[in-house]
């Protein structure tokens, strides 16, 4: 009995996404440079020749890659609207299950962004993925002008988080478990008490 359309749709969504993971997988562990459509493929257990029926080349897989990344980000809505003490401090919580939830594509993101030119033709992908607006607008009210301090602080404890979550684990220096939570209790004594 042949398949019907939707069964065809499941099937090449399937093919399509296992592509991908096996690829994010293969460039964040091995690097993007080291990573060949043949061995994304060999990994993958399909052939070389599928991989191209849903991707142009090995830059549009990482370019796809990105995108839905970058588009689970946006869905989960991160520093939108006018935030407050309290919706900050939430958002920064929820950064941070993100970080974990979505660990081999941070990683490949926190791998790829220190490669020359990869992270230069990546940029474009990724610089909507939080509402800096947002941000500047909580931080300026706040902090004066110390506000870009505060974001640069900001963007430092997640871009730590990232690195430690995702390449710490194993490290008997940095107890895993102890992390997220003493991020967010600094997070909460520096930006959650409320206003005098």
């Amino acid at each position: 009995m042949p398949r019907t359309k939707e069964q065809n749709e499941a099937i090449r969504a399937e093919k399509r996404q296992l592509i991908m993971d096996t690829a994010m997988q293969l460039f964040a562990e091995e690097g993007y440079a080291h990573t060949s459509i043949d061995k994304i493929a060999t990994q993958a257990g399909i052939a070389k020749g599928l991989v191209y029926t849903y991707f142009e080349n090995k830059e549009d897989l990482l370019r796809q890659i990105f995108l839905t990344g970058v588009r689970k980000v946006l869905e989960a809505g991160l520093f939108q609207g006018e935030l407050t003490n309290e919706s900050l401090i939430d958002n920064i919580e929820k950064m941070f299950d993100i970080i974990t939830e979505q660990s081999h594509f941070y990683k490949l993101f926190t791998t790829l962004s220190t490669q020359p030119g990869i992270a230069q033709r990546l940029e474009p992908l990724t610089e909507t993925s939080v509402n800096i607006d947002s941000l500047q607008s909580f931080f300026q009210k706040r902090f004066g002008e110390r506000a870009i301090h505060e974001m640069l602080l900001l963007s430092t404890l997640s871009k730590g988080y990232s690195i430690l979550a995702l390449f710490g684990n194993g490290q008997k220096a940095v107890p895993m478990d102890l992390l997220k939570p003493a991020l967010m209790d600094f997070a909460r004594e520096r930006w959650g008490a409320k206003e005098d």
